[in-house]
């Protein structure tokens, strides 16, 4: 298949009638380059007569391949001793994302030839800087994610059409409308086929444009349209080559990276992007830190004009871009930066040099930034650094924390395979939180430094092992399920039998037992000894039910309403709930309907939700009939928009016995809200056997029901149950008579 590709690439560059210049670098001339590195640079020790030491610098690798032509996605790595992976910080330069911004591709290749050949004549007078990088850091570079479209804008022949090019190519070549061919449409804008692939990143994905979607333009250039260019795809990461992008940032932990990008319509030309502020106040926790940075880099990298420097900004769009899913699932601090002016592919070849040369002051900043290094005027350091171990020395997988720059959609930083962690800082004080599992937590001050990166070792201590023990009384045998979860992991236990022995270090755990007929058992425990707990599984029963047929058994408490569909209850008819909204719906139910079990009830939801972090919050609470008193059951906010079961204890008190449902947002930032399927208030059943939904009444019914007549069965160890079954205060004549009702009619 490779030797096919390449016979065919070679065929096409005989017959190329390409509209570009030559200066830009074809797909195939970029293999060819990586051939050549490999053989002048892959195997030799010694590639600098002028030091000693620096080992093999230059190591290749596929990441992935695209997912119609299945052409390779190259990484390659330089620095010192690149054929080892070293303790060092690691930085990203993806080059090629969108397929007719060709000039990350340019600089990709001329950052790599700078790394290579240092005292080379064209880059000699950052000699020093480089060489400071290479033995600091390792510098991965990904030239192209998306070889398709490369090959689409530089053209290609095809038998019976003869030579096919589209210069304004954006996508990569996805079968968008399953019809086998490749269908696109030389110009701006308009082909059906392709994915965006900077729109396809799971995080805020939702907002990109679906399928077919018309371009409404931009603010500085408003006549300028691109239908369909900014396709999602059919889900979040569908594209193999962002699946490779992904796969291949979750393996390292980058530090930083910069994206490459160029603007056909001139709307964000010549800007360095960074990191988040939405609605022009919802920021990035790191925005300081993230913005300082981005201003520092802009301000080397002068406009095509002459007049000025490129412009430093936060991304104000949410819709599955790179930059902002690096931050938020990797900590990696990635800027996109928009190379050259709306004249993003020029003839000239001088200003195609002197673009790249202009770019390259800005991202030999970033590099030294990401090093460490303050060689030839290089930035701040402004870095911590840390080994995470545990008494005998051995690198712990961790979790790390800097209490000051934390937020609630911010996948947790951990250590890597060497215990390590970096992070980038503002000059001050932070507050650092190390935990890992089975380890006492360490938490403590650190400072940085704008000469030097302030180095840590931190010790974690073991934690004490306890035996769990846990006897399940499952009479009525269910199909239980079990977990046991604290703050760093959940385990689901496996149930052989009705006891069950755990090892778990010190420290408070819940313990979840339930089945789709039983009431969930929710204990949460605080283990320090030895500690041995009884479960007694019983059937569940219903105190309200509320499947969203309608709301008929819900007021509203304002002008808004929910809305239900299909049995299903949305916070809003639209795709995205509204800003400013407030919604509260009041159950017309008395949830003490049944004296006797106002304790120890669960609330129990099918629900998905998307709602804003923190800020926006669905509220579940109780009422007083007046209105003039509330407590509050539950409030569920943040991304989980897959449907699952909630199960949520509570109590009621006299006064409050209403269940109140709200949902409260702040005014900005609006996201797909919440769906609820089924909504149930579930209490433990008293009874055992025949009487819980088994076919028969035996022997064991009726023990059961006269020792709860003789007061043999009592409240505390039936939990809410009563021991008088018409819940008159006392037995007398009536509950026997019941009794024998229950037991003639099974």
């Amino acid at each position: 298949m490779q030797i096919f590709v390449y016979f065919l690439t070679f065929i096409s560059f005989l017959l190329s009638e390409s509209i570009l210049s030559d200066r830009y670098t074809t797909l195939d001339e970029l293999e060819q380059k990586i051939i050549y590195w490999d053989s002048e640079f892959g195997s030799n020790d010694n590639p600098f007569s002028f030091i000693q030491g620096e080992g093999v610098i230059f190591h290749h690798e596929i990441i992935g391949y695209s997912g119609v032509d299945n052409l390779p996605i190259w990484a390659i790595k330089i620095s010192f001793n690149a054929n080892i992976d070293e303790d060092e910080p690691k930085i990203l330069i993806l080059g090629q994302c969108h397929a007719e911004e060709i000039y990350g591709l340019e600089i990709s290749i001329e950052l790599i030839e700078w790394l290579l050949n240092p005292t080379n004549p064209g880059n000699s007078t950052y000699a020093q800087s480089i060489l400071s990088v290479l033995s600091q850091s390792e510098i991965w570079i990904v030239p192209t994610h998306n070889p398709e479209g490369l090959s689409v804008v530089h053209g290609w022949y095809d038998t019976f059409d003869g030579w096919q090019q589209d210069v304004f190519f954006r996508k990569n070549k996805y079968d968008a409308n399953a019809n086998d061919i490749f269908d696109f449409v030389v110009g701006a804008g308009d082909d059906l086929d392709g994915v965006d692939l900077n729109r396809n990143y799971d995080f805020n994905w939702i907002f990109g444009d679906k399928i077919n979607q018309l371009d409404t333009g931009c603010g500085a250039n408003p006549s300028y349209l691109s239908n369909y260019d900014y396709y999602r795809g059919s889900e979040p990461f569908s594209e193999p080559e962002i699946v490779a992008i992904r796969d291949f940032a979750l393996q390292n932990n980058f530090l930083l990276s910069v994206a490459y990008h160029s603007s056909r319509s001139g709307c964000v030309a010549e800007k360095v992007i960074s990191p988040w502020l939405w609605e022009n106040e919802k920021g990035a926790p790191d925005l300081s830190i993230i913005s300082s940075l981005g201003q520092e880099i802009a301000s080397l990298i002068p406009s095509e004009d002459g007049l000025g420097y490129y412009y430093p900004g936060n991304s104000i769009s949410m819709r599955g871009n790179a930059h902002d899913w690096f931050y938020k699932e990797t900590g990696c601090i990635q800027y996109l930066i928009e190379v050259g002016s709306s004249n993003m592919q020029p003839d000239d070849v001088n200003l195609i040099d002197d673009t790249i040369a202009r770019n390259m002051q800005g991202l030999m900043y970033l590099l030294k930034k990401g090093a460490g290094s303050t060689v030839q005027n290089g930035p701040n350091v402004n870095q911590i650094s840390g080994l995470v171990t545990d008494q005998s020395g051995n690198p712990l997988s961790a979790t790390v924390e800097i209490l000051e720059l934390s937020g609630p959609m911010l996948t947790e930083r951990r250590t890597d395979q060497f215990g390590r962690f970096r992070r980038l800082l503002d000059e001050g004080t932070y507050t650092l939180k190390v935990t890992a599992d089975g380890y006492e937590s360490y938490m403590g001050p650190v400072s940085s430094s704008n000469f030097s990166i302030t180095e840590l070792d931190i010790v974690l201590s073991e934690l004490p092992v306890y035996n769990l023990q846990i006897n399940i009384n499952n009479n009525e045998n269910f199909n239980l399920e079990a977990y046991i979860s604290s703050d760093h992991n959940t385990n689901e236990l496996i149930l052989d039998n009705s006891v069950e022995t755990l090892q778990y270090p010190e420290g408070e755990y819940d313990i979840v037992v339930l089945s789709e007929s039983s009431y969930p058992e929710i204990l949460p425990i605080l283990l320090n000894e030895d500690m041995s707990i009884n479960i007694d599984v019983r059937y569940k029963e219903n105190l309200l039910i509320e499947n969203f047929n309608n709301l008929d058994q819900w007021e509203s408490l304002d002008n808004n309403v929910f809305f239900v569909n299909d049995g299903i209850l949305h916070s809003q008819s639209d795709d995205y709930y509204d800003s400013n909204t407030s919604l509260a719906y009041k159950s017309l139910v008395d949830l003490t309907s049944l004296d006797g079990f106002s304790e120890n009830l669960i609330l129990q939801l099918r629900l998905k939700n998307e709602i804003e972090w923190d800020n926006d919050r669905l509220i579940f609470s109780l009422e007083s009939a007046d209105g003039e008193s509330s407590s509050i059951i539950t409030e569920l906010t943040g991304h989980d928009y897959e449907w699952r079961n909630i199960f949520i204890p509570f109590s009621i008190t006299d006064e409050n016995k209403f269940l109140k449902m709200i949902f409260n947002t702040d005014g900005t930032v609006n996201y797909r809200g919440f769906s609820i399927d089924n909504l149930q208030v579930i209490y433990k059943s008293c009874l055992q056997g025949d009487l819980d939904n088994s076919s028969n009444v035996d022997i064991v019914d009726i023990v059961f029901l006269i020792n709860m007549i003789l007061g043999n069965v009592t409240h505390d160890n039936l939990g809410n149950c009563s021991s008088d079954l018409n819940d008159d205060g006392q037995f007398n004549v009536f509950d026997v008579v019941l009794l024998v009702e229950i037991i003639l009619n099974n």
